[in-house]
């Protein structure tokens, strides 16, 4: 895929960035491309960059975008909230 030399370097800043949805938006705008083209396009383009130069990545490519974290986080926060209010009761 052809990406205008304008809009290039702001689509590698963004991979490089770990900010995927931020790259695919600006891939699909450059080039018209629906949604599945443009996240493969990343993906691909990610994963041969991360290979070349893992060292300008902030993150690691893991192509997972943390939900399950997040899910643990307010599963932790839900339990320590009923936690006090067993006490208080």
């Amino acid at each position: 895929m052809e990406l205008p030399e304008d809009k290039r370097q702001a689509i590698l800043e963004a991979i490089y960035g770990a900010r995927k949805i931020e790259a695919i938006k600006l891939v699909r705008e450059a080039t018209g491309c629906g949604l599945k083209e443009a996240k493969e396009f990343v993906e691909k383009l990610g994963a041969e960059l991360y290979a070349k130069e893992p060292a300008k990545f902030t993150a690691a490519p893991t192509g997972k975008s943390g939900c399950v974290g997040v899910v643990m986080a307010v599963a932790v926060i839900l339990g320590v909230a009923a936690v006090v209010v067993k006490m208080l009761v």
